[in-house]
């Protein structure tokens, strides 16, 4: 991974997130399901051929109530089956964080995989709120014997504002998680990620 600083990265996370969000004929995504008041697409990743995943619902909260919700590193343990153990390294400011989060190994036998990822709460003159991750190389978190250290090339929470006082939830992020990987982990992973979108929707709706 090239070392660059973590605002720039976050910032191009950013600006991806934005640039393939919709829908549209522009961006190839894949339907692959439609139910339950959810849809999940897929596409390639055209940097890196990695799959990115596109999920989406809506929910009855304001943008500002759910970006809180997702961004709480604790809350996110509580709705993330994947998190093995999980925490705040460093708050920078009160939308910035560096995280770290391990992940549970895929499949019996195989190494936990690990993240650094650097946190940061936007929010645009739209009303548009995007919760950003990006993996990062950082001194407080030197890679752990026998764990792989995975990479999010990009992972957002992005809320927009529906006129009947709902939030459009999208749910994007492209993740490698290094080493030797059967294929058909992939399809778990895009699993993975809308069981985390079904959970949010659940505890928020008892908030």
């Amino acid at each position: 991974m090239i070392v660059i600083n973590p605002e720039s990265l976050i910032e191009m996370c950013k600006d991806k997130l934005i640039q393939i969000m919709d829908i549209n004929e522009k961006n190839l995504w894949e339907l692959l399901v439609n139910k339950n008041g959810y849809t999940v697409h897929v596409m390639k990743n055209p940097e890196n051929g990695a799959k990115i995943n596109r999920t989406q619902a809506f929910i009855n909260k304001q943008p500002e109530f759910i970006a809180q919700y997702v961004a709480d590193l604790e809350k996110r343990k509580q709705t993330d089956s994947r998190i093995e153990y999980a925490s705040v390294l460093e708050e920078i400011d009160k939308d910035s964080k560096l995280l770290y989060i391990r992940l549970k190994p895929p499949i019996p036998f195989m190494s936990s995989r690990d993240l650094v990822l650097y946190q940061k709460i936007y929010r645009l003159e739209n009303g548009m709120i995007l919760v950003c991750q990006r993996s990062i190389i950082h001194q407080k978190q030197p890679p752990i014997h026998n764990v792989e250290r995975a990479e999010m090339y990009l992972f957002g929470w992005i809320l927009t504002p529906q006129q009947n006082g709902s939030t459009k939830v999208v749910l994007i992020q492209c993740f490698d998680m290094k080493g030797q990987m059967p294929q058909q982990l992939g399809n778990q992973f895009t699993q993975q990620q809308t069981d985390l979108m079904l959970a949010v929707i659940q505890n928020l709706s008892l908030q």
